[in-house]
């Protein structure tokens, strides 16, 4: 593809005139570059774009569009291309793509942002059933623990696994263990029963070496994606602690499906969101039998969310703290297990509260109110919060600026 046919494809999109098999042209176009910083071009094409990129941002800094003191700079590498995904935002109809002219001079106008904060990485801290703590991050691969009949490995970066050493099944009490995350980290884990967990951000999961009996039972807090192994005689249970927002907590019981649980303590609500096969949610912790007044339930079908609100643990069930049951978009509420922010029809205050917790940065906001006006963005997670809050801007909802961990919105 040469510059001049990209120019007339990206220019039919922006004004509505492209076809069908264009528009999925430019989506496959744009989640290629958000996902590798790269796009298929060879790298004549790319010098060709680049050079006049520079030739239009120099016709704009001597027009006075641009600051007068802007140094114009090649940009060799993958840099350049990475700085070209500013030139990509996403409106209420779809992608929208900016004249690059415009976007370079507002690229050359924003003031740099000071003490950049780079992007969260695989760590996690776990604790034995003795107590003994194992930072992940320092641990090197390999076998790091025995816990009764189970060998704990890391047989790479970001992964932790259970393997049962012998097909024993224990007598006694269980021994649990717990893996946390701190913010700006996340974790992989796969249970001896073979069921895989993604920790999120400042998220942990209290579980047993081994699994007996007629159940499978852990406890989190947190945001947590499941993908259970199947097991009829033994349903798999996870126990959503109560929140500091207020919200009672909850169950899900599966026998084996794909779901998400958000129970973070700073959300108004605690929300499971099934993927795949069918689970049962309950409000209240502990779950009493469900003839109870209390123990309201709800069974999911893929693609419905179950919310939970905040208050439900104080107040008897009405309408207003009864679990509410809603489609929702599923790759919005996965995304940051595959890498991404994905933010749709989201305020600033929902999307400044995941930046918080995968950068380990305060929030600061400034001024008598911040515009809620709905931000549809799409981002790999491995950005640098600047480049982050720099398409942010491009919204016009607020401006954004970084003081050591804190970042004042205004």
């Amino acid at each position: 593809m040469n510059e001049q046919l990209a120019t007339d494809l990206l220019r039919r999109y922006s004004s509505g005139e492209s076809s069908e098999a264009e528009k999925q042209l430019i989506d496959a176009w744009y989640q290629e570059l958000i996902s590798t910083g790269d796009l298929s071009w060879s790298e004549e094409e790319k010098e060709y774009v680049q050079k006049n990129m520079e030739a239009n941002l120099l016709q704009s800094i001597e027009a006075g569009e641009a600051m007068s003191h802007a140094p114009v700079r090649r940009l060799r590498g993958r840099t350049w291309w990475t700085a070209a995904a500013v030139l990509i935002i996403v409106s209420g109809t779809g992608y929208y793509l900016i004249n690059k002219q415009r976007a370079a001079s507002k690229i050359a106008k924003t003031d740099v942002l000071v003490n950049d904060v780079a992007p969260g990485t695989n760590k996690a801290v776990l604790t034995l059933a003795d107590g003994t703590s194992i930072d992940l991050d320092d641990a090197a691969n390999g076998m790091i623990a025995k816990q009764d009949n189970a060998e704990v490995l890391k047989p790479e970066e970001g992964q932790l696994v259970y393997t049962p050493n012998d097909s024993r099944n224990g007598e006694g009490p269980l021994s649990w263990n717990t893996l946390a995350t701190p913010r700006s980290g996340q974790y992989q884990l796969a249970l001896p029963d073979g069921t895989k967990v993604w920790l999120n951000a400042e998220s942990s999961i209290h579980y047993p070496i081994t699994f007996r009996g007629n159940e499978r039972k852990v406890q989190i807090t947190g945001e947590v994606y499941f993908e259970v192994a199947h097991n009829k005689k033994m349903p798999f249970i996870v126990d959503i602690l109560p929140t500091k927002g207020g919200a009672a907590g909850g169950r899900v019981e599966v026998l084996g499906t794909h779901f998400n649980v958000n129970a973070y303590n700073d959300e108004s609500a605690i929300k499971t969101t099934l993927l795949e096969g069918k689970v049962k949610v309950m409000n209240g912790r502990p779950v009493r039998k469900e003839s109870a007044e209390n123990d309201q339930a709800a069974i999911l079908q893929p693609g419905e969310q179950a919310v939970i609100p905040a208050g439900s643990e104080k107040t008897k069930p009405s309408r207003n703290n009864r679990i509410q049951v809603r489609k929702t978009d599923v790759d919005d509420v996965v995304a940051w297990k595959n890498g991404l922010f994905h933010f749709e029809n989201a305020d600033v205050s929902t999307v400044m509260r995941q930046l918080a917790r995968w950068y380990d940065v305060e929030v600061v906001y400034q001024g008598a109110s911040v515009k809620n006006d709905p931000l549809f963005v799409e981002i790999s997670r491995n950005t640098r919060l600047s480049d982050v809050l720099k398409i942010l801007e491009e919204s016009g909802s607020a401006k954004f600026n970084i003081q050591g961990k804190k970042v004042i919105v205004k």
